[in-house]
């Protein structure tokens, strides 16, 4: 079961459909390379575009019934991980994956 709240189901959509594409051009010797650079992509797309839309400003509303200002702020995450985060959990399986090859 997928957890996700706003906008933040995008990291895990982008990974995979970059995945996907590169499966077809990068040659099958060299497919590992495809998960790489789809993870580096989508942590990229995740990291820029979670900043983005989890801007801390919020919207102030004000309750008719309390009268109390509530700030709605926005929240876009995936398993309950803002969607900026996603970006450097993916970027640092990239690199653990793309030292693994060397190794």
């Amino acid at each position: 079961m997928i957890v996700w709240s706003g906008r933040g189901f995008l990291s895990l959509i982008i990974l995979v459909i970059v995945y996907v594409v590169l499966l077809n051009f990068i040659p099958k010797e060299q497919g590992d390379y495809a998960l790489v650079i789809g993870l580096f992509i989508a942590g990229i797309f995740s990291w820029i575009m979670g900043k983005k839309w989890n801007k801390p400003e919020g919207r102030t509303v004000i309750d008719k019934n309390t009268g109390q200002e509530i700030i709605l702020k926005p929240n876009h995450s995936l398993f309950w991980i803002k969607m900026e985060y996603w970006g450097i959990i993916f970027g640092g399986i990239s690199i653990v994956l793309l030292i693994k090859q060397f190794i």
